[in-house]
């Protein structure tokens, strides 16, 4: 029961989480950038990454122009909107309204040495996805429904850290950041086990909640062969989360359909969910084309299949007797396919300087989404490939202020045949599409 859920999660977020999560984002799970500025570039902000923020969320080795001390606050906000079709259900929409996350860095320089030190908090992916459709006929006997239900997934993965970046040369700098991972879940909907030996094909409500902790890492480089020139590369490490929580549920419709309607139908579990979040590769250039125009480009490897294979979930001390008699045991694990694939995305951006204090953008991502046919669920949507972005900065003294809007273009993902038990997602469709929105607030000093 509670690894359905768990997967889903995961899922959504897993990363949006970011839209989701990460993530309902052209990166999957992941956010299009750190900060309203890389959003509006698309998030092509590796090869240049310059305020606290894109250096610690883009690039560990940016922050080559700050002198003194610099602070960043702001917040990003999404407003998905979706669409489910399957058997049961002929129209269905996703009833999530607006979520939003504040985000916030400092940098500061070390005296007159080439070292400069950030810290920062900011979400790496976050979804709060709510569905609610008719449960299509399922389950060990084909048939089992619990009728009109709230499918319903929230994730939120934040990251908060400290890094450094060095100028080596001054055409070379390098930067490294550690994170500490925080992710929290909470899923409610059926659930159809996937491998459990006992319970396979078995359907339950569930109602999950589990949190936990994790590390990762962040390395840079920037390398300045021309005053107009720039590179950026980065690696992102990957992260694995153990989360911990409870799973609740009732399989009193399912047990009632087998002839088990004797049986407790309602189940309390300890939860033991891991989760990974993938290693990440991105390369960039920043080019000054004109004293009022600098292009980007990038390129984003994202290694899914490392990462989001399959879903190992462990139940433990469950509490209904008769459930425990059936599975032999107060424990039982569960393994729910996800086969992710890996993904390439491609940024590209633009900055115009329309006087020495404003600054307008645009940008345009795309990337395959990452989420096969075969596994695809309303709450592991993050089918997202194409998204185009705008926004403007002000600059005032030592104030500044950038806005950003990105919209991710609505995409629809179909399922044939299910490789989720029971089929209860065959002949399913899932159109999803997000708009995204930022704001940062500098000060120099």
């Amino acid at each position: 029961m509670k690894s359905k859920w768990t997967f889903a999660y995961q899922g959504l977020s897993a990363a949006l989480v970011a839209a989701g999560t990460q993530h309902l984002e052209a990166a999957g799970i992941y956010r299009d950038g750190v900060g309203a500025r890389a959003l509006a570039l698309g998030g092509a902000d590796v090869a240049w990454a310059q305020g606290p923020l894109a250096a610690f969320g883009n690039n560990p080795a940016g922050l080559l122009e700050l002198q003194g001390h610099s602070l960043e606050l702001g917040g990003v906000g999404v407003i998905p909107q979706g669409k489910f079709r399957n058997a049961a259900d002929d129209d269905s929409s996703l009833r999530t309204s607006f979520g939003g996350w504040p985000e916030i860095a400092f940098g500061t320089r070390l005296g007159s040495s080439p070292a400069r030190l950030f810290v920062g908090v900011a979400p790496e992916a976050a979804l709060d996805s709510e569905w609610r459709y008719v449960d299509a006929p399922g389950g060990a006997d084909g048939a089992t429904s619990y009728g009109l239900q709230r499918h319903e997934s929230e994730i939120s993965v934040l990251r908060a850290g400290a890094g450094v970046s060095v100028e080596l040369t001054p055409q070379i700098s390098f930067g490294a950041s550690l994170g500490a991972i925080y992710n929290e879940n909470r899923l409610h909907s059926p659930y159809i086990f996937q491998t459990q030996p006992a319970l396979r094909s078995v359907k339950t409500l569930l109602d999950l909640e589990t949190s936990g902790w994790g590390l990762n890492a962040q390395f840079g480089l920037m390398l300045r062969p021309r005053k107009d020139l720039q590179f950026g590369l980065t690696y992102k490490t990957r992260a694995v989360v153990n989360s911990e929580g409870d799973a609740n549920g009732n399989a009193g419709v399912q047990l009632a359909n087998l002839g088990l309607g004797a049986a407790r139908p309602d189940f309390h579990y300890d939860a033991e969910v891991v989760n990974a979040f993938p290693q990440m590769v991105s390369g960039g250039v920043s080019w000054q084309a004109h004293p009022s125009l600098r292009l980007a480009a990038q390129l984003d490897w994202i290694d899914w299949s490392g990462a989001f294979d399959d879903l190992h979930v462990k139940l433990k001390n469950g509490n209904n007797a008769d459930l425990n008699g059936l599975v032999g045991s107060e424990n039982m694990e569960d393994f729910v396919p996800l086969n992710w694939k890996d993904q390439l995305v491609v940024r590209v951006g633009g900055e115009f300087s329309a006087t020495d204090s404003i600054q307008l953008r645009a940008g345009y991502s795309y990337g395959r989404s990452p989420v096969p046919d075969g596994t695809l669920t309303p709450l592991t949507a993050v089918i997202m490939e194409h998204s185009i972005s705008t926004g403007a900065g002000w600059q005032c003294g030592r104030w500044s202020v950038d806005a950003a809007y990105q919209w991710s273009l609505p995409n629809t993902q179909r399922v044939g045949t299910s490789d989720l038990q029971a089929g209860e997602y065959d002949s399913s469709a899932t159109r999803i599409g997000v708009h995204w929105f930022g704001l940062t607030t500098g000060v120099k000093f």
